[in-house]
């Protein structure tokens, strides 16, 4: 899939937070978002699941401390271009998994996970991927999503398949 993937040099940041690898993170991280972008922003609902579910996918499975202190921290930025919104969500990284593109999985009852990824992959429309940082092995995962999605784009993520 092609689309318009701007210069990083031109976002303008948002906001940054720092949050504990805790089960409280993505509670924080949705906070943040709604502070960042205002309660009427059309793309709110949109931003605020994708960094629920990056957050929680870093709480997860980052090897961290959870003490909130160095290498237990999750970094959650959000800028913005013209067309899109960059999430990006930072951890300390794992030994034993690396985010990866999922097919969307049927619908099962009775799975309490493993959809999170699906779910990021569906709100950006496959705009989004990971990599791990260079000496730190630090994980970075980062997403795309419409800076003003329409009407019939929102309609058409929020509603359930036949």
């Amino acid at each position: 899939m092609i689309y318009y993937i701007p210069p990083p040099t031109k976002f303008e940041e948002l906001g940054t937070i720092q949050l504990a690898c805790s089960t409280r993170a993505p509670y924080l991280a949705r906070e943040a978002i709604t502070t960042w972008l205002g309660g009427a922003h059309t793309a709110r609902e949109i931003v605020i699941l994708a960094a629920s579910e990056l957050v929680t996918n870093a709480v997860k499975y980052a090897d961290a401390t959870g003490t909130g202190d160095g290498p237990g921290e999750i970094t959650l930025k959000l800028s913005q271009d013209t067309i899109v919104l960059r999430l990006a969500v930072t951890d300390p990284g794992s030994r034993c998994s690396t985010p990866a593109r999922i097919p969307l999985q049927a619908p099962n009852l009775h799975s309490e996970n493993g959809r999170g990824l699906a779910i990021v992959e569906n709100l950006s429309r496959g705009r989004w991927g990971s990599y791990r940082m260079p000496g730190s092995g630090y994980r970075h995962v980062w997403c795309h999503l419409d800076r003003h999605p329409t009407a019939a784009q929102l309609e058409e993520l929020y509603c359930a398949p036949l």
